[in-house]
């Protein structure tokens, strides 16, 4: 990134990113988990086209310190000199670190929100009439591939994932799940719906933990046969005989 200039208030800013910490409320969430939920303040959102521009660099830049450097590298102080920011135009925005990464977040989940809707309009024939390995495909397809163009995706979604204290994480979560029980009654339509939603449950921590240790893999050949283990774990599990 290179070494910038730093004024004096950038450094008086830049030392409460280095002591400030996600406020945490201990509660069981999310679908399978029983992680610390966090609680993060909102950003305020630009009212006009120009400040929309700037909110946005910001996020972009944000997203390129998580890719390089992990969550860690993220300091209100370095957003600043790489986005040209003053630090009064930041704050306005970002009350703290925090409420940058919450609209991070919040951005990614939006997005892969909309993306796996557009699947989820297909009918129960639909997938009926798919193969097994089709039938997956679609279900992985849109997220791995959100998950290759956003780097800084699953750094962010792994601080996050148990936090339910906004409508748009467990509505992500709901529409993964409902896409999921789809797929499962399509393998197996006489299931009854406590059976449909213990597999889909099942399926989406497969789903959860192979991508999980995919996101740790440097070497582009092991991560390939991740994913091809991780497809055929999830076709072999729909076709299991009950």
């Amino acid at each position: 990134m290179g070494n910038r200039h730093t004024s004096a208030d950038d450094r008086t800013r830049g030392s409460e990113d280095t002591i400030r910490e996600p406020a945490v409320e201990k509660s069981g969430c999310g679908l399978g988990h029983g992680a610390e939920c966090m609680n993060w303040p909102d950003a305020r959102r630009p009212q006009q086209e120009r400040g929309q521009r700037r909110f946005d660099r910001i996020l972009d830049a944000a997203a390129e310190l998580i890719a390089e450097e992990g969550v860690g590298g993220v300091r209100m102080h370095r957003i600043c000199q790489l986005t040209r920011t003053t630090t009064g135009s930041m704050y306005h925005f970002f009350p703290d670190r925090e409420a940058l990464l919450r609209a991070l977040i919040d951005r990614y989940v939006g997005e892969l929100q909309a993306e796996m809707e557009r699947f989820e309009r297909a009918t129960a024939s639909e997938w009926a009439r798919l193969p097994t390995a089709e039938a997956v495909d679609r279900l992985l397809t849109p997220f791995l591939n959100y998950v290759d163009t956003h780097p800084a995706f699953l750094p962010l979604a792994r601080l996050v994932r148990a936090e339910n204290s906004r409508d748009h994480d467990s509505e992500l979560e709901r529409v993964i799940l409902r896409l999921t029980e789809a797929v499962v009654l399509s393998r197996d339509p006489k299931a009854s719906a406590a059976d449909v939603r213990a597999r889909a449950v099942a399926l989406i921590a497969i789903l959860e933990g192979m991508v999980d240790v995919g996101s740790r893999v440097r070497d582009p050949g092991v991560l390939a046969a991740l994913r091809r283990e991780l497809r055929r774990a999830l076709i072999t599990y729909l076709d299991a005989p009950v």
